[in-house]
């Protein structure tokens, strides 16, 4: 065994090699702080609890007081990463069970228009403040480890990504265990594991198997934690696709192909990954095969929904639910999410179709890109009014900045805004403005997401219409 594997064997065995809970229920967390910037602003705090769908959790919110103030309180049963939604920025933090955080937030800056239009945009990370904090803190020592980290890969980049130098990789290693030896706290020994495994793959580009064998097939999974969800992605994002393209492996993988769950884990376990890692792959082939469009979407489906009644793993099983409802949730065919609102009246509505088709619109009142739509929907409002009902949306952060523009193009609909539009973009996965979807009259999605109306919406519509009505 070479000195850079005896290294990292040391580190495995110090981390005591813990298998993540996928369970968020333990004991009490409290943020606080004060952030006048942020007054009268809703706070979100979420995670992201395995690598799979990579969907935010959301763990409690609040309202900045108009002094500033701010608190909330959540329950963990292990160390996590939190994450909250700043506009330009993403606020991070890790916290412990049972642990109180007084934080500082970045100075409030809004996106801009483009920023929130454009489905690419990516907040800046932005580590919160913490008040009185210590060198063996844990996100003191995350902090310090990941930016020593990062150092180092920029002082080495050619020799890492050009040159490939096993050499150099082994002494950066090194060096960072002398600054930050192993210890007892497994959230930081992961950190850089994986870490130490992503600096690997740069090394042996190309090679993903060697680094799928040694830091993934026969180790316990860490659904929560980041780095090993980001490798975990790097590693198996579009795995079914690239097996499906190798002459060599394609037939081994039919059974992956007819979703059959059992078939690939034990596929799987032939090349050597322990039952819990199998399964956790599996799942991420028939989710990505899912959304690839190569694969039978109801069969990469029936794969996921079998390793909930066939998985040996607790841990996968009690993400799996969040995965599948995901996939369920925008479904064409699948109910349409409930969508409470409120009109310029300030009077509680919920969406319904009385009826008839509805087409829903979700929209920025300083987007032109949006303005131009509505202005397109009129049109489309005049001929199929009797049997189409457009329901606009407004997903402006003041509401009064909509309700002013109805009032001098005076559109004629009524206009309404979300009770919760985190919420509502959530279960409407709205990456970008504008935003459409069309409903049937017995409220389930049939384009979701449907074309604008200035790209031939109205024609498919007609076509969806008549079908319809010939089924009748």
């Amino acid at each position: 065994m070479d000195s850079f594997c005896l290294l990292l064997l040391l580190i495995f065995i110090s981390a005591g090699w813990i298998l993540s809970s996928g369970s968020l229920f333990g004991q009490v967390v409290t943020i606080d702080g004060q952030a006048p910037d942020y007054a009268g602003k809703m706070l979100t705090f979420y995670t992201y609890r395995e690598p799979v769908s990579h969907q935010p959790t959301k763990l409690a919110k609040t309202k900045v007081g108009q002094d500033g103030q701010f608190k909330l309180t959540f329950s963990v049963s292990q160390t996590i990463e939190v994450y909250a939604d700043l506009e330009k920025f993403k606020g991070t933090l890790v916290v412990e069970p049972g642990t109180h955080y007084q934080i500082s937030l970045p100075p409030f800056s809004s996106r801009t228009v483009q920023e929130s239009a454009s489905p690419f945009f990516e907040p800046q990370l932005f580590w919160l403040g913490l008040k009185d904090t210590k060198p063996t803190e844990i996100n003191f020592l995350a902090r310090a480890f990941l930016t020593e980290y990062n150092r180092e890969l920029s002082v080495h980049t050619l020799d890492i990504y050009q040159r490939k130098s096993a050499d150099t990789a082994k002494a950066i290693i090194s060096r960072l265990e002398k600054s930050f030896p192993a210890e007892r706290e497994d959230y930081l020994n992961l950190v850089k594991i994986y870490s130490y495994a992503e600096l690997e793959l740069a090394i042996y580009q190309g090679d993903k198997d060697r680094i799928i064998q040694k830091y993934f097939a026969t180790l316990d999974i860490a659904l929560s934690h980041p780095t090993y969800q980001r490798l975990f992605s790097t590693l198996f994002s579009d795995y079914l696709m690239i097996k499906s393209q190798d002459i060599r492996q394609k037939k081994s993988y039919i059974p992956a192909f007819q979703g059959d769950f059992k078939g690939v884990v034990a596929i799987l376990k032939q090349n050597g990954y322990h039952q819990d890692v199998a399964e956790l792959v599996a799942v991420k082939c028939f989710y990505d095969g899912y959304y690839s469009g190569k694969f039978a979407k109801k069969l990469m489906l029936k794969g996921i929904k079998d390793a909930l009644d066939q998985s040996e793993c607790q841990t996968l099983k009690e993400v799996l639910p969040s995965i599948i409802s995901k996939i369920d949730q925008l479904q064409e065919g699948s109910p349409a999410p409930a969508l409470q609102l409120r009109n310029q009246q300030n009077v509680r509505t919920s969406l319904s179709s009385k009826g008839k088709f509805v087409y829903l619109a979700f929209f920025r009142s300083d987007s032109k890109a949006c303005r131009a739509e509505l202005d397109s929907l009129v049109t489309l409002h005049k001929k199929l009014n009797p049997i189409l009902t457009i329901v606009p949306v407004s997903l402006d952060q003041n509401f009064s900045i909509a309700t002013k523009l109805w009032e001098e193009k005076k559109y004629p609909w009524e206009l309404s805004t979300p009770a919760d539009a985190e919420k509502v973009r959530s279960d409407y996965e709205i990456k970008s403005l504008p935003a459409f979807y069309l409903i049937s009259p017995d409220m389930k999605l049939i384009l979701s997401p449907a074309l604008a109306p200035s790209h031939n919406f109205e024609a498919l519509f007609l076509k969806i219409y008549r079908e319809s009505r010939y089924r009748k």
